[in-house]
Protein backbone atom coordinates (compact mmCIF):
# COMPACT_ATOMS: atom_id res chain seq x y z
CA UNK A 1 0.00 0.00 0.00
CA UNK A 2 3.09 2.03 0.82
CA UNK A 3 5.12 1.32 -2.37
CA UNK A 4 1.49 2.25 -4.51
CA UNK A 5 0.43 5.76 -2.55
CA UNK A 6 4.49 6.73 -3.11
CA UNK A 7 4.22 6.32 -6.74
CA UNK A 8 0.72 7.52 -7.20
CA UNK A 9 2.02 10.60 -5.65
CA UNK A 10 4.95 10.94 -7.98
CA UNK A 11 2.62 10.85 -10.73
CA UNK A 12 0.73 13.35 -9.96
CA UNK A 13 3.56 15.46 -9.24
CA UNK A 14 5.25 14.54 -12.51
CA UNK A 15 1.98 15.09 -14.58
CA UNK A 16 0.78 18.48 -12.68
CA UNK A 17 3.56 20.21 -11.25
CA UNK A 18 6.47 22.14 -13.46
CA UNK A 19 10.15 20.90 -13.15
CA UNK A 20 12.35 22.02 -10.67
CA UNK A 21 14.45 23.83 -13.06
CA UNK A 22 11.43 25.13 -15.03
CA UNK A 23 11.64 28.85 -15.09
CA UNK A 24 8.15 29.66 -15.80
CA UNK A 25 6.78 32.05 -18.02
CA UNK A 26 7.48 36.10 -17.81
CA UNK A 27 6.75 37.35 -14.48
CA UNK A 28 2.93 38.96 -13.90
CA UNK A 29 4.63 41.88 -12.17
CA UNK A 30 7.60 43.01 -13.44
CA UNK A 31 10.36 45.14 -11.91
CA UNK A 32 9.67 48.54 -12.36
CA UNK A 33 12.33 50.35 -10.32
CA UNK A 34 15.17 50.95 -12.97
CA UNK A 35 19.13 51.37 -11.76
CA UNK A 36 20.45 55.10 -11.36
CA UNK A 37 24.29 55.79 -11.24
CA UNK A 38 26.07 59.06 -10.79
CA UNK A 39 26.74 60.55 -14.07
CA UNK A 40 30.81 61.24 -13.53
CA UNK A 41 33.95 59.64 -15.61
CA UNK A 42 35.78 57.70 -13.31
CA UNK A 43 39.71 56.87 -13.39
CA UNK A 44 41.44 54.27 -11.06
CA UNK A 45 43.79 56.61 -9.11
CA UNK A 46 47.68 55.58 -9.12
CA UNK A 47 46.72 52.56 -11.10
CA UNK A 48 50.04 50.42 -11.55
CA UNK A 49 50.47 49.84 -15.06
CA UNK A 50 52.64 47.08 -14.55
CA UNK A 51 49.09 45.03 -13.85
CA UNK A 52 48.84 42.64 -16.73
CA UNK A 53 46.87 38.83 -17.51
CA UNK A 54 48.99 36.16 -17.73
CA UNK A 55 48.12 32.60 -19.60
CA UNK A 56 48.63 28.95 -19.29
CA UNK A 57 51.56 27.58 -18.14
CA UNK A 58 53.16 31.48 -17.17
CA UNK A 59 50.18 31.60 -14.70
CA UNK A 60 51.06 28.28 -12.84
CA UNK A 61 54.78 30.10 -12.65
CA UNK A 62 53.44 33.27 -10.87
CA UNK A 63 51.27 31.55 -8.42
CA UNK A 64 53.50 29.44 -7.41
CA UNK A 65 56.58 31.54 -7.32
CA UNK A 66 54.48 34.54 -5.27
CA UNK A 67 53.62 31.60 -2.94
CA UNK A 68 57.65 30.10 -2.50
CA UNK A 69 58.57 34.09 -1.81
CA UNK A 70 56.24 34.98 0.60
CA UNK A 71 56.17 32.34 2.98
CA UNK A 72 59.23 30.25 2.24
CA UNK A 73 57.19 27.22 1.53
CA UNK A 74 59.70 24.28 1.03
CA UNK A 75 56.72 21.85 0.21
CA UNK A 76 55.07 20.45 -3.08
CA UNK A 77 52.84 23.62 -3.61
CA UNK A 78 53.23 22.98 -7.46
CA UNK A 79 49.70 23.31 -9.01
CA UNK A 80 47.88 20.61 -10.56
CA UNK A 81 45.46 19.75 -13.75
CA UNK A 82 45.98 20.96 -17.47
CA UNK A 83 47.33 24.91 -17.18
CA UNK A 84 45.72 25.52 -20.89
CA UNK A 85 43.17 28.24 -20.50
CA UNK A 86 44.32 29.44 -16.51
CA UNK A 87 44.12 33.68 -17.38
CA UNK A 88 45.51 35.44 -13.76
CA UNK A 89 46.21 39.15 -13.09
CA UNK A 90 49.55 40.01 -11.40
CA UNK A 91 52.00 43.01 -11.36
CA UNK A 92 55.58 43.46 -11.95
CA UNK A 93 56.20 42.07 -8.14
CA UNK A 94 55.79 38.73 -9.37
CA UNK A 95 55.88 38.41 -13.69
CA UNK A 96 59.48 38.06 -14.22
CA UNK A 97 60.27 38.18 -17.65
CA UNK A 98 57.63 35.21 -17.95
CA UNK A 99 55.91 36.22 -21.51
CA UNK A 100 57.34 39.60 -21.85
CA UNK A 101 58.37 41.38 -25.08
CA UNK A 102 61.70 43.56 -24.83
CA UNK A 103 61.31 47.28 -23.31
CA UNK A 104 62.54 48.44 -26.01
CA UNK A 105 59.79 47.22 -28.21
CA UNK A 106 57.35 48.61 -26.12
CA UNK A 107 58.67 51.65 -26.44
CA UNK A 108 58.44 51.85 -30.27
CA UNK A 109 55.14 51.11 -29.87
CA UNK A 110 52.52 54.61 -30.76
CA UNK A 111 50.47 54.24 -27.23
CA UNK A 112 47.65 56.32 -29.15
CA UNK A 113 47.27 53.97 -31.40
CA UNK A 114 47.12 51.05 -28.92
CA UNK A 115 44.54 52.90 -26.85
CA UNK A 116 42.22 53.89 -29.91
CA UNK A 117 42.30 50.07 -30.78
CA UNK A 118 41.29 48.97 -27.63
CA UNK A 119 38.50 51.28 -26.93
CA UNK A 120 37.00 50.36 -30.52
CA UNK A 121 37.53 53.85 -31.94
CA UNK A 122 35.64 55.96 -29.21
CA UNK A 123 37.18 58.30 -26.90
CA UNK A 124 37.60 57.22 -23.66
CA UNK A 125 37.00 59.12 -20.67
CA UNK A 126 37.03 56.92 -17.90
CA UNK A 127 34.53 54.46 -16.57
CA UNK A 128 30.66 55.66 -16.27
CA UNK A 129 28.40 53.43 -15.08
CA UNK A 130 25.47 55.35 -15.57
CA UNK A 131 26.47 55.26 -19.26
CA UNK A 132 27.38 51.76 -19.38
CA UNK A 133 27.90 49.26 -16.00
CA UNK A 134 30.08 46.69 -18.11
CA UNK A 135 33.13 47.46 -18.64
CA UNK A 136 34.86 47.57 -22.01
CA UNK A 137 37.99 45.38 -20.80
CA UNK A 138 40.10 48.53 -22.19
CA UNK A 139 43.43 46.76 -19.84
CA UNK A 140 43.47 43.63 -21.54
CA UNK A 141 42.70 44.77 -24.89
CA UNK A 142 45.49 47.22 -24.47
CA UNK A 143 48.14 44.68 -23.73
CA UNK A 144 47.31 42.38 -26.18
CA UNK A 145 47.21 45.27 -28.85
CA UNK A 146 50.57 46.24 -27.56
CA UNK A 147 52.40 42.61 -26.92
CA UNK A 148 50.78 42.09 -31.13
CA UNK A 149 52.20 45.24 -32.26
CA UNK A 150 55.59 44.40 -30.31
CA UNK A 151 56.38 41.36 -32.09
CA UNK A 152 56.28 43.11 -35.42
CA UNK A 153 53.19 42.56 -36.76
CA UNK A 154 50.74 44.81 -38.61
CA UNK A 155 47.43 45.87 -36.91
CA UNK A 156 44.36 46.70 -39.17
CA UNK A 157 44.02 49.96 -40.88
CA UNK A 158 41.87 52.18 -38.65
CA UNK A 159 41.50 54.94 -41.68
CA UNK A 160 40.02 52.61 -44.05
CA UNK A 161 36.42 51.82 -43.96
CA UNK A 162 35.57 47.90 -45.16
CA UNK A 163 33.48 47.75 -48.36
CA UNK A 164 32.23 44.63 -48.47
CA UNK A 165 30.58 42.19 -45.99
CA UNK A 166 33.62 39.95 -46.77
CA UNK A 167 36.31 43.26 -46.28
CA UNK A 168 34.54 43.68 -42.94
CA UNK A 169 34.50 40.22 -41.66
CA UNK A 170 38.44 39.88 -42.24
CA UNK A 171 38.88 43.31 -40.56
CA UNK A 172 37.30 42.07 -37.55
CA UNK A 173 38.97 38.86 -37.68
CA UNK A 174 42.22 40.61 -37.72
CA UNK A 175 41.37 42.70 -34.50
CA UNK A 176 40.02 39.87 -32.73
CA UNK A 177 43.79 37.83 -33.62
CA UNK A 178 45.48 40.75 -32.13
CA UNK A 179 43.38 39.48 -28.68
CA UNK A 180 44.13 35.85 -28.76
CA UNK A 181 46.14 34.75 -25.74
CA UNK A 182 49.34 32.88 -26.39
CA UNK A 183 47.97 30.02 -25.59
CA UNK A 184 45.06 30.21 -27.73
CA UNK A 185 42.07 31.29 -26.25
CA UNK A 186 40.28 34.66 -26.22
CA UNK A 187 40.07 35.81 -22.45
CA UNK A 188 37.70 38.65 -21.00
CA UNK A 189 35.66 40.19 -18.48
CA UNK A 190 33.36 37.52 -17.00
CA UNK A 191 32.02 39.54 -14.01
CA UNK A 192 28.69 41.07 -13.01
CA UNK A 193 27.30 39.30 -9.99
CA UNK A 194 27.98 41.85 -6.94
CA UNK A 195 27.74 39.03 -4.56
CA UNK A 196 30.50 37.49 -5.40
CA UNK A 197 33.33 39.63 -4.27
CA UNK A 198 32.07 40.19 -0.86
CA UNK A 199 31.93 36.52 -0.68
CA UNK A 200 35.71 36.86 -0.91
CA UNK A 201 36.57 39.51 1.10
CA UNK A 202 34.39 38.08 3.84
CA UNK A 203 37.07 34.50 3.65
CA UNK A 204 39.65 36.93 3.65
CA UNK A 205 39.13 38.74 6.88
CA UNK A 206 37.76 35.21 8.75
CA UNK A 207 41.26 33.68 7.67
CA UNK A 208 42.93 36.33 8.93
CA UNK A 209 43.14 38.48 6.09
CA UNK A 210 46.56 36.63 4.29
CA UNK A 211 48.29 38.81 2.28
CA UNK A 212 49.10 35.86 -0.37
CA UNK A 213 45.57 35.43 -0.83
CA UNK A 214 44.88 39.13 -1.19
CA UNK A 215 47.61 42.19 -0.97
CA UNK A 216 47.02 46.06 -0.75
CA UNK A 217 47.53 46.48 -3.82
CA UNK A 218 44.58 44.22 -4.91
CA UNK A 219 42.25 45.37 -1.91
CA UNK A 220 42.82 48.86 -3.40
CA UNK A 221 41.51 48.05 -6.63
CA UNK A 222 38.70 45.96 -5.52
CA UNK A 223 37.54 48.91 -3.18
CA UNK A 224 37.48 50.85 -6.15
CA UNK A 225 35.58 48.29 -8.15
CA UNK A 226 32.86 48.47 -4.93
CA UNK A 227 32.70 52.78 -5.10
CA UNK A 228 32.17 53.02 -8.45
CA UNK A 229 29.63 51.07 -8.73
CA UNK A 230 27.59 52.37 -6.07
CA UNK A 231 24.04 53.42 -6.81
CA UNK A 232 22.68 57.25 -6.15
CA UNK A 233 20.05 55.57 -3.87
CA UNK A 234 23.44 54.27 -1.87
CA UNK A 235 22.83 50.78 -2.83
CA UNK A 236 23.98 47.77 -5.04
CA UNK A 237 22.00 45.56 -6.91
CA UNK A 238 22.52 41.74 -7.28
CA UNK A 239 24.68 42.45 -10.73
CA UNK A 240 25.65 45.22 -12.28
CA UNK A 241 22.65 46.24 -14.12
CA UNK A 242 20.31 45.08 -11.11
CA UNK A 243 18.20 48.23 -8.81
CA UNK A 244 19.64 48.15 -5.62
CA UNK A 245 18.99 45.18 -3.29
CA UNK A 246 19.53 44.58 0.24
CA UNK A 247 21.46 41.26 -0.90
CA UNK A 248 23.51 43.42 -2.82
CA UNK A 249 24.25 46.51 -0.31
CA UNK A 250 24.55 44.54 2.89
CA UNK A 251 27.04 42.19 0.95
CA UNK A 252 28.86 45.43 -0.77
CA UNK A 253 28.85 46.95 2.59
CA UNK A 254 30.32 44.75 4.53
CA UNK A 255 33.12 44.29 2.25
CA UNK A 256 34.26 47.47 2.26
CA UNK A 257 34.11 48.08 5.82
CA UNK A 258 36.21 44.90 6.22
CA UNK A 259 38.78 46.16 3.51
CA UNK A 260 39.10 49.49 5.63
CA UNK A 261 36.61 51.98 4.29
CA UNK A 262 35.48 54.22 7.92
CA UNK A 263 32.49 54.28 9.24
CA UNK A 264 32.04 58.08 8.38
CA UNK A 265 32.83 57.71 4.24
CA UNK A 266 30.42 59.02 2.41
CA UNK A 267 29.76 55.97 0.22
CA UNK A 268 29.39 53.99 4.30
CA UNK A 269 26.87 56.37 4.85
CA UNK A 270 24.62 56.45 1.94
CA UNK A 271 25.13 52.58 1.83
CA UNK A 272 23.84 52.44 5.44
CA UNK A 273 21.31 54.92 4.97
CA UNK A 274 19.63 52.19 2.19
CA UNK A 275 20.46 49.58 4.96
CA UNK A 276 18.43 51.52 7.25
CA UNK A 277 15.59 52.43 5.40
CA UNK A 278 14.83 49.03 4.75
CA UNK A 279 14.78 48.01 8.15
CA UNK A 280 18.64 46.50 8.57
CA UNK A 281 20.49 43.62 7.93
CA UNK A 282 17.75 40.84 9.10
CA UNK A 283 16.12 42.07 5.90
CA UNK A 284 18.64 40.71 3.37
CA UNK A 285 18.55 37.78 1.47
CA UNK A 286 19.50 34.21 2.75
CA UNK A 287 23.14 33.92 1.36
CA UNK A 288 23.80 37.60 2.56
CA UNK A 289 22.75 36.36 6.21
CA UNK A 290 24.86 33.61 5.56
CA UNK A 291 27.99 35.19 5.19
CA UNK A 292 26.92 37.27 7.93
CA UNK A 293 26.74 34.36 10.63
CA UNK A 294 29.85 33.06 9.36
CA UNK A 295 31.42 36.58 10.16
CA UNK A 296 29.88 37.03 13.95
CA UNK A 297 27.71 39.59 12.15
CA UNK A 298 24.28 37.55 12.78
CA UNK A 299 23.10 34.83 15.54
CA UNK A 300 22.72 31.26 13.41
CA UNK A 301 19.71 31.34 14.89
CA UNK A 302 18.49 34.19 12.41
CA UNK A 303 19.28 31.53 9.50
CA UNK A 304 16.73 28.73 8.49
CA UNK A 305 18.64 25.35 8.76
CA UNK A 306 20.76 23.48 6.96
CA UNK A 307 21.20 20.04 7.78
CA UNK A 308 24.12 18.15 6.55
CA UNK A 309 22.45 14.73 7.44
CA UNK A 310 20.46 15.27 4.76
CA UNK A 311 23.13 13.75 2.78
CA UNK A 312 22.64 10.78 4.65
CA UNK A 313 18.86 9.94 3.21
CA UNK A 314 18.91 7.04 0.68
CA UNK A 315 19.68 7.77 -2.53
CA UNK A 316 16.40 7.24 -3.83
CA UNK A 317 14.37 10.42 -1.23
CA UNK A 318 12.95 12.51 -3.18
CA UNK A 319 14.93 15.18 -0.96
CA UNK A 320 18.06 13.83 -1.18
CA UNK A 321 20.52 16.74 -1.87
CA UNK A 322 22.52 14.17 -4.53
CA UNK A 323 19.14 15.01 -6.47
CA UNK A 324 19.66 18.86 -6.47
CA UNK A 325 21.07 20.74 -9.91
CA UNK A 326 25.09 20.79 -9.71
CA UNK A 327 25.62 24.36 -9.06
CA UNK A 328 23.00 24.09 -6.03
CA UNK A 329 24.27 20.92 -4.51
CA UNK A 330 27.80 22.38 -4.25
CA UNK A 331 26.62 25.15 -2.61
CA UNK A 332 24.52 23.27 -0.24
CA UNK A 333 27.44 21.18 0.75
CA UNK A 334 29.79 23.61 2.27
CA UNK A 335 26.95 25.31 3.87
CA UNK A 336 25.34 22.24 5.11
CA UNK A 337 28.99 21.68 6.49
CA UNK A 338 29.73 25.10 8.25
CA UNK A 339 25.76 25.59 9.33
CA UNK A 340 26.49 21.97 10.62
CA UNK A 341 29.40 23.30 12.63
CA UNK A 342 27.88 26.48 13.58
CA UNK A 343 31.45 27.95 12.27
CA UNK A 344 32.25 31.86 13.34
CA UNK A 345 34.66 33.91 12.63
CA UNK A 346 37.19 32.93 15.96
CA UNK A 347 37.74 36.91 16.68
CA UNK A 348 34.21 37.90 16.17
CA UNK A 349 33.65 38.47 20.00
CA UNK A 350 37.12 40.49 20.44
CA UNK A 351 37.24 41.59 17.13
CA UNK A 352 36.06 45.78 17.54
CA UNK A 353 34.86 45.57 13.94
CA UNK A 354 32.48 43.32 13.90
CA UNK A 355 31.43 44.52 17.38
CA UNK A 356 30.57 48.26 15.26
CA UNK A 357 28.91 46.21 12.19
CA UNK A 358 26.89 44.63 14.77
CA UNK A 359 25.48 48.22 15.58
CA UNK A 360 25.95 49.53 12.12
CA UNK A 361 23.58 46.90 10.37
CA UNK A 362 20.55 46.85 12.57
CA UNK A 363 17.77 49.07 13.18
CA UNK A 364 17.62 48.09 17.10
CA UNK A 365 20.63 46.79 19.45
CA UNK A 366 21.97 43.64 18.67
CA UNK A 367 21.26 41.95 21.81
CA UNK A 368 17.54 42.56 21.99
CA UNK A 369 16.97 41.26 18.06
CA UNK A 370 14.39 37.89 18.46
CA UNK A 371 16.43 36.15 15.87
CA UNK A 372 14.23 33.15 15.50
CA UNK A 373 11.62 35.57 14.41
CA UNK A 374 13.35 37.13 11.59
CA UNK A 375 14.46 33.66 9.57
CA UNK A 376 11.56 34.56 6.70
CA UNK A 377 12.36 37.92 6.67
CA UNK A 378 13.19 39.98 3.39
CA UNK A 379 12.93 43.07 1.78
CA UNK A 380 10.11 43.68 -1.30
CA UNK A 381 13.37 44.68 -2.98
CA UNK A 382 14.83 41.04 -3.15
CA UNK A 383 11.64 39.16 -3.03
CA UNK A 384 11.83 37.98 -6.24
CA UNK A 385 10.37 34.66 -5.58
CA UNK A 386 8.34 34.61 -2.75
CA UNK A 387 8.89 31.48 -0.32
CA UNK A 388 5.76 29.19 -0.42
CA UNK A 389 3.80 28.42 2.72
CA UNK A 390 4.89 24.46 2.55
CA UNK A 391 8.56 25.90 2.44
CA UNK A 392 7.83 28.09 5.05
CA UNK A 393 6.23 24.96 7.07
CA UNK A 394 9.16 22.97 6.34
CA UNK A 395 11.67 25.04 7.44
CA UNK A 396 9.86 26.18 10.76
CA UNK A 397 10.24 22.15 11.54
CA UNK A 398 13.29 21.65 11.14
CA UNK A 399 13.61 24.88 13.34
CA UNK A 400 12.42 22.64 16.00
CA UNK A 401 14.40 20.34 15.20
CA UNK A 402 17.30 22.07 15.39
CA UNK A 403 16.32 23.74 19.08
CA UNK A 404 14.37 20.87 21.13
CA UNK A 405 16.28 18.76 23.13
CA UNK A 406 13.73 15.83 22.21
CA UNK A 407 15.84 15.76 19.11
CA UNK A 408 19.03 16.12 20.38
CA UNK A 409 20.52 12.63 20.66
CA UNK A 410 19.19 11.54 16.93
CA UNK A 411 20.64 14.68 15.75
CA UNK A 412 24.12 14.46 17.18
CA UNK A 413 24.78 11.32 15.95
CA UNK A 414 23.52 12.18 12.74
CA UNK A 415 25.14 15.47 12.28
CA UNK A 416 28.35 13.84 13.38
CA UNK A 417 27.75 11.33 9.91
CA UNK A 418 26.70 14.48 7.76
CA UNK A 419 29.57 16.37 9.17
CA UNK A 420 32.15 13.31 8.55
CA UNK A 421 30.59 13.04 5.20
CA UNK A 422 29.99 16.32 4.05
CA UNK A 423 33.97 17.51 4.63
CA UNK A 424 34.99 14.05 2.73
CA UNK A 425 32.51 15.17 -0.24
CA UNK A 426 34.39 18.27 -0.45
CA UNK A 427 37.53 17.23 -0.69
CA UNK A 428 36.62 15.03 -3.50
CA UNK A 429 35.25 17.98 -5.00
CA UNK A 430 38.38 19.60 -4.43
CA UNK A 431 40.57 17.39 -6.53
CA UNK A 432 38.19 16.70 -8.75
CA UNK A 433 38.75 20.16 -9.78
CA UNK A 434 42.38 21.14 -8.54
CA UNK A 435 41.16 23.06 -6.20
CA UNK A 436 39.25 25.63 -8.56
CA UNK A 437 35.74 24.66 -7.35
CA UNK A 438 32.54 24.18 -9.86
CA UNK A 439 31.90 27.98 -8.98
CA UNK A 440 32.94 31.15 -7.18
CA UNK A 441 30.42 30.40 -4.21
CA UNK A 442 31.30 27.11 -3.18
CA UNK A 443 35.09 27.88 -4.00
CA UNK A 444 34.99 30.14 -1.18
CA UNK A 445 32.83 28.36 1.46
CA UNK A 446 35.01 25.14 0.35
CA UNK A 447 38.15 27.29 1.32
CA UNK A 448 36.58 28.44 4.61
CA UNK A 449 35.56 24.80 4.96
CA UNK A 450 39.03 23.41 4.69
CA UNK A 451 40.29 26.10 7.05
CA UNK A 452 38.17 25.09 9.88
CA UNK A 453 38.35 21.31 9.84
CA UNK A 454 42.68 22.47 9.29
CA UNK A 455 42.17 23.92 12.58
CA UNK A 456 42.52 27.07 11.58
CA UNK A 457 46.35 26.66 10.29
CA UNK A 458 46.70 29.00 6.58
CA UNK A 459 49.92 26.96 6.37
CA UNK A 460 47.95 23.44 5.82
CA UNK A 461 48.46 21.92 2.39
CA UNK A 462 45.14 21.88 1.40
CA UNK A 463 44.72 25.76 2.39
CA UNK A 464 47.41 26.65 0.31
CA UNK A 465 45.97 25.05 -2.55
CA UNK A 466 42.80 26.62 -1.97
CA UNK A 467 44.41 30.22 -2.12
CA UNK A 468 46.57 29.29 -4.84
CA UNK A 469 43.84 29.33 -6.92
CA UNK A 470 42.13 32.71 -5.67
CA UNK A 471 43.44 34.38 -8.59
CA UNK A 472 41.31 32.19 -11.41
CA UNK A 473 38.35 34.01 -10.04
CA UNK A 474 39.79 37.45 -10.04
CA UNK A 475 39.83 39.73 -13.32
CA UNK A 476 40.71 43.90 -13.83
CA UNK A 477 39.39 46.10 -16.07
CA UNK A 478 38.95 49.61 -16.10
CA UNK A 479 36.31 49.65 -13.17
CA UNK A 480 38.84 48.02 -10.82
CA UNK A 481 39.19 44.12 -9.64
CA UNK A 482 35.94 41.72 -10.00
CA UNK A 483 35.16 38.40 -9.28
CA UNK A 484 34.18 36.61 -11.93
CA UNK A 485 30.71 34.50 -12.37
CA UNK A 486 32.75 31.36 -13.13
CA UNK A 487 36.84 31.08 -13.74
CA UNK A 488 36.18 32.70 -16.94
CA UNK A 489 34.35 31.37 -20.00
CA UNK A 490 37.44 30.90 -22.13
CA UNK A 491 36.30 27.64 -24.31
CA UNK A 492 33.01 28.96 -24.92
CA UNK A 493 33.84 31.95 -26.32
CA UNK A 494 36.79 30.52 -28.02
CA UNK A 495 34.68 27.97 -29.60
CA UNK A 496 32.41 30.45 -31.02
CA UNK A 497 35.00 32.69 -32.33
CA UNK A 498 36.64 30.14 -34.20
CA UNK A 499 33.46 29.00 -35.62
CA UNK A 500 32.65 32.50 -36.60
CA UNK A 501 36.02 32.54 -38.69
CA UNK A 502 35.23 29.16 -40.22
CA UNK A 503 31.64 30.22 -41.54
CA UNK A 504 33.56 33.19 -42.76
CA UNK A 505 35.72 31.44 -44.65
CA UNK A 506 38.88 33.20 -42.72
CA UNK A 507 40.58 30.67 -40.72
CA UNK A 508 43.38 29.96 -44.04
CA UNK A 509 44.05 33.47 -43.82
CA UNK A 510 44.79 33.42 -40.48
CA UNK A 511 46.73 30.43 -39.78
CA UNK A 512 48.40 31.25 -36.80
CA UNK A 513 44.91 31.90 -34.78
CA UNK A 514 43.49 28.45 -36.89
CA UNK A 515 46.18 26.52 -35.05
CA UNK A 516 46.94 28.18 -31.90
CA UNK A 517 42.90 27.42 -31.66
CA UNK A 518 43.30 23.92 -32.35
CA UNK A 519 46.18 23.14 -29.75
CA UNK A 520 44.06 24.93 -27.26
CA UNK A 521 40.60 23.43 -27.74
CA UNK A 522 42.40 19.78 -27.77
CA UNK A 523 44.27 20.72 -24.15
CA UNK A 524 41.27 22.02 -23.22
CA UNK A 525 38.68 18.39 -23.64
CA UNK A 526 38.76 17.33 -19.98
CA UNK A 527 41.57 14.81 -18.81
CA UNK A 528 42.52 13.93 -22.65
CA UNK A 529 46.07 14.91 -22.01
CA UNK A 530 49.17 13.39 -20.00
CA UNK A 531 48.98 16.68 -17.77
CA UNK A 532 45.50 16.52 -16.82
CA UNK A 533 45.94 12.11 -16.41
CA UNK A 534 48.32 13.05 -14.10
CA UNK A 535 46.49 14.83 -11.54
CA UNK A 536 44.12 13.15 -9.01
CA UNK A 537 41.00 14.15 -10.80
CA UNK A 538 41.92 11.26 -13.02
CA UNK A 539 41.36 9.06 -9.86
CA UNK A 540 38.11 9.70 -9.77
CA UNK A 541 36.90 8.99 -12.98
CA UNK A 542 35.53 5.13 -11.61
CA UNK A 543 32.04 4.33 -11.37
CA UNK A 544 32.56 3.67 -7.70
CA UNK A 545 33.54 7.60 -6.75
CA UNK A 546 31.01 8.66 -9.59
CA UNK A 547 28.16 7.24 -7.94
CA UNK A 548 29.21 8.50 -5.03
CA UNK A 549 29.96 12.17 -5.59
CA UNK A 550 27.21 11.94 -8.20
CA UNK A 551 29.05 12.92 -11.14
CA UNK A 552 29.06 12.24 -14.80
CA UNK A 553 32.12 11.20 -16.75
CA UNK A 554 34.05 14.00 -17.03
CA UNK A 555 36.74 12.47 -19.59
CA UNK A 556 36.13 13.80 -23.24
CA UNK A 557 33.81 16.37 -22.68
CA UNK A 558 34.33 20.30 -22.82
CA UNK A 559 34.34 22.81 -20.05
CA UNK A 560 32.58 26.06 -20.32
CA UNK A 561 36.22 27.63 -18.89
CA UNK A 562 39.43 25.31 -18.16
CA UNK A 563 40.07 21.27 -18.30
CA UNK A 564 41.27 21.82 -15.12
CA UNK A 565 37.93 23.24 -13.71
CA UNK A 566 37.14 19.40 -14.50
CA UNK A 567 33.06 19.79 -14.75
CA UNK A 568 31.83 18.83 -18.44
CA UNK A 569 29.04 21.01 -19.72
CA UNK A 570 26.70 19.42 -22.67
CA UNK A 571 26.28 22.52 -24.48
CA UNK A 572 29.87 23.41 -24.03
CA UNK A 573 30.80 19.93 -25.56
CA UNK A 574 28.92 20.76 -28.50
CA UNK A 575 30.73 23.96 -29.06
CA UNK A 576 33.89 22.48 -28.64
CA UNK A 577 33.67 19.51 -30.53
CA UNK A 578 31.82 21.86 -33.59
CA UNK A 579 35.36 24.22 -33.22
CA UNK A 580 37.43 20.94 -33.52
CA UNK A 581 35.45 20.11 -36.39
CA UNK A 582 35.59 23.38 -38.12
CA UNK A 583 39.40 23.50 -37.61
CA UNK A 584 39.91 20.49 -38.74
CA UNK A 585 38.28 21.82 -42.47
CA UNK A 586 40.78 24.18 -42.89
CA UNK A 587 43.90 23.42 -44.69
CA UNK A 588 46.56 25.19 -42.11
CA UNK A 589 45.47 22.53 -39.21
CA UNK A 590 45.35 19.61 -41.75
CA UNK A 591 48.74 20.34 -43.01
CA UNK A 592 50.13 20.56 -39.46
CA UNK A 593 48.15 17.44 -38.44
CA UNK A 594 50.24 15.74 -40.85
CA UNK A 595 53.71 17.74 -40.07
CA UNK A 596 52.79 16.27 -36.15
CA UNK A 597 52.79 20.37 -35.28
CA UNK A 598 49.63 19.23 -33.43
CA UNK A 599 48.18 16.33 -32.16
Amino acid sequence: ISLALYLYLFYAVDKYTLAVSDPGGPREHKIQRKPKWFDKNVVIENFNPNWRCVVAEDAHDVTENRFKEEKELTGNIALTGEPAGRQIWTNSNHVGTTGKTTEQQHNDIHEGIVQEMAAGGRRYKGFNPSINPNSADRIFRAQQIRDYLAAGNEPPKTNRWPKTPSEAAKKGAHFYSMLLTKDGHWAGDYGGPHFLLPGLVITWYIMGQPERMLDNEQCALIKHYIIVHQQADGGWGMHIESPSTMFGTTMMYVALRLLGVGIDNIVIQRSRAYIKYAGGAIMTASWAKFYLCLLGCMEWEGHNSVPPEMWMLPNWCPFHPGRMWCHARMVYLPMGYLYGSRFVYPQAESDPLIASLRQELYCTPYKTIPWMKTRHMVADTDNYSSIPLIMKIANNCLARYETWSIFQSFREWAREKGLKFSIDYMAAEDLQTNFINIGPVNKVLNMISAFHDADYNLDDHKVVKHMMRVPDYLWVAEDGMKMQGYNGSQAWDTSFAVQAFHESGLLDEFPQVSKSVYKYLERTQILSTHTSQSSPAFDYEGDAFRNKYYRHVSQGGWPFSTSAHGWPISDCTGEGLKGVMSLMECETVQKAIKAKEVI
